[in-house]
């Protein structure tokens, strides 16, 4: 019942942010305008694109190395670079964030000396640790760059997030004390000594990497974002991607990422179409990628990947 109340309240929030872009799509959306500020992005500035697509590639490079080192050496790096990008695919065609799903299968497909089980541990950790960092670099932002207002409001729901976790932890100890017991221990074996720093580092490296990708939007529409400012405008962003209900998450990120621009003073029609020039870059990207591995796949697989689409999206 409670997991159908956050359901109801995620998608409640989904639904308001898809009315906060359409009223921003009514007000600010120019179809000369979007042409030309795409064209500056994606065909006048080479060196600015190639410079975002390095960066925003080397992120999930370095999210699948980080995946690799959790797992061991008994891994391959193309296995878990493959579940990363197919992951990032289909998120951006289905309305539900289904990816760490397919991250789950692509590993136990490529893999067969790892289990399901020790697959989707890998994935739960490895998200956790994403989330931790782009709350950390959320809050950073929010504390140095004092944009109190946002502050204000967002330090409840980090409680809440902690109260929550807190008592799922005492739930699980009570009820499942030997399954807890289990995973705290797979935790301990894979995030021991120097490995532990190690996947530490790159996941926050990547998440520094994935905002050059609105430094370069907004260098090349003529009003740069200096990089850390853009780094934390990425976090709150791509955060705010948990309540995606819509494919790739449009008008969520839109919506998000101009409120969080325009808390700098940034025009709201620029931060309107610098958000919409950045996203269409990453749904380009990631069809591409997800296009060049699904050609090199067999057959059997891309029907793998549909029997979870299928049965993640059967009513409960």
């Amino acid at each position: 019942m409670k997991r159908k109340s956050v359901k109801r309240y995620i998608r409640l929030t989904g639904v308001l942010l898809i009315g906060v872009f359409i009223v921003l799509s009514i007000r600010y959306f120019h179809h000369e305008n979007f042409l030309k500020e795409t064209k500056e992005f994606f065909i006048d500035n080479p060196i600015i694109l190639l410079i975002v697509t390095i960066s925003y590639l080397s992120s999930f490079i370095l999210r699948a190395e980080a995946w690799r080192l959790y797992l061991g050496k008994n891994v391959r790096f193309f296995s878990c670079l493959q579940g990363v990008l197919l992951s990032l695919f289909v998120n951006h065609i289905t309305p539900i964030k289904v990816g760490d799903a397919i991250r789950i299968g692509v590993l136990s497909w490529r893999e067969k000396n790892i289990k399901p089980e020790i697959s989707a541990h890998s994935v739960i950790v490895l998200r956790i640790l994403d989330m931790f960092f782009l709350l950390l670099f959320s809050f950073i932002g929010l504390i140095a760059l004092s944009r109190s207002f946002t502050f204000r409001y967002s330090l409840p729901i980090a409680l809440f997030l902690l109260v929550f976790g807190f008592i799922g932890f005492l739930i699980l100890n009570k009820f499942r004390p030997l399954f807890l017991e289990k995973h705290i221990l797979l935790l301990r074996t894979n995030l021991a000594g120097r490995k532990f720093y190690l996947i530490v580092l790159l996941i926050a490296c990547s998440w520094i990497l994935e905002g050059a990708v609105i430094w370069g939007v907004t260098s090349s529409l003529g009003s740069c974002l200096p990089i850390y400012k853009a780094i934390w405008v990425n976090s709150i962003t791509v955060g705010g991607q948990v309540f995606q209900i819509t494919p790739g998450g449009i008008s969520t990120y839109e919506a998000v990422m101009t409120a969080a621009l325009s808390s700098f003073h940034y025009p709201v029609k620029d931060g309107y179409m610098a958000a919409l020039v950045s996203h269409s870059y990453k749904f380009i990207f990631s069809y591409f990628v997800g296009f060049l591995l699904l050609i090199h796949s067999p057959r059997t697989k891309i029907n793998q990947i549909r029997e979870i689409l299928l049965m993640r999206r059967r009513p409960e």
